[in-house]
């Protein structure tokens, strides 16, 4: 237990899921949230295992030992995931958030998911202690003109959320099956999917998330809309700073903490 000033410091609960193909920009992402972490606020990592090869979890464990962080490795059921569809740059590992509140303790309330394909800018715990006791979730509304309300049937006024960065109420989503909820609208909805389980997550939250501050997913496709210093750094799109062409603003952010891993 971690205590400041007499105060008892909340651990930070933080899931990431990566295959064999984005574990390096995982240990990437990682680099940059530790680098930023404020010291003495305790955080434990898991990680929900795409099949990653034993060479490739040495690997991610050597690229975190500088910062003294051990992590967790989680195993999901594929199964649970057998009749939904994958489209476009996705693969099967971005439907793993929705099995975390499974797959943590019960007595763990809350998390934060983080994508692989990203760069985190501030202290992670700004973001962790912003309160969502009352909602589902807190996420960045995605900016400018999203044309899947009513594919979704979800009114504007919900707003329609980036799944990238996502705090979780893990009690709320228990108490409500909201995972379960979520499976089975992507089964029954195929059609409807564009964005996989993000369309799902949105349709069944409609009105039950938090609106965060956008800087805490800055979505580097959409940037044209976003005039803030960004805090995460979201590198959407198939179009990643590791394959293509970037603002070397961004790309340049990627590189810089890539330069600081094994790989």
């Amino acid at each position: 237990m971690c205590y400041e000033g007499g105060l008892r410091l909340e651990r930070i609960h933080i899931v990431v899921a990566a295959n064999n193909n984005y574990v390096k920009h995982l240990a990437v992402m990682l680099t940059s949230l530790f680098e930023h972490k404020s010291e003495n606020r305790p955080a434990s990592i898991y990680v929900i295992d795409g099949n990653l090869s034993k060479e490739n979890k040495q690997k991610l464990l050597h690229a975190l030992k500088a910062f003294q962080k051990e992590l967790v490795f989680l195993t999901v059921d594929d199964s649970l995931f057998r009749d939904v569809v994958v489209r476009y740059h996705l693969s099967k590992e971005t439907y793993y958030r929705i099995a975390i509140p499974a797959l943590l303790p019960n007595d763990i309330r809350k998390a934060l998911y983080l994508d692989c394909d990203l760069i985190v800018k501030e202290d992670i715990a700004k973001l962790w202690d912003v309160d969502i006791e009352k909602y589902q979730l807190g996420a960045v509304q995605i900016p400018g003109k999203v044309l899947r309300y009513e594919e979704l049937g979800i009114p504007e006024s919900s707003g329609y959320f980036n799944a990238g960065v996502l705090l979780l109420n893990l009690k709320k989503w228990r108490d409500n099956q909201t995972s379960e909820k979520v499976l089975h609208y992507m089964k029954k909805n195929p059609e409807k999917l564009k964005y996989m389980d993000q369309d799902a997550l949105n349709a069944v939250l409609q009105n039950k998330w938090l609106k965060l501050d956008p800087k805490w997913n800055y979505q580097v496709h959409r940037s044209h809309h976003q005039r803030f210093e960004p805090a995460i750094i979201h590198y959407t799109t198939d179009k990643k700073p590791w394959n293509s062409h970037h603002n070397p603003k961004f790309k340049d952010e990627y590189l810089k903490y890539a330069r600081k891993t094994i790989w």
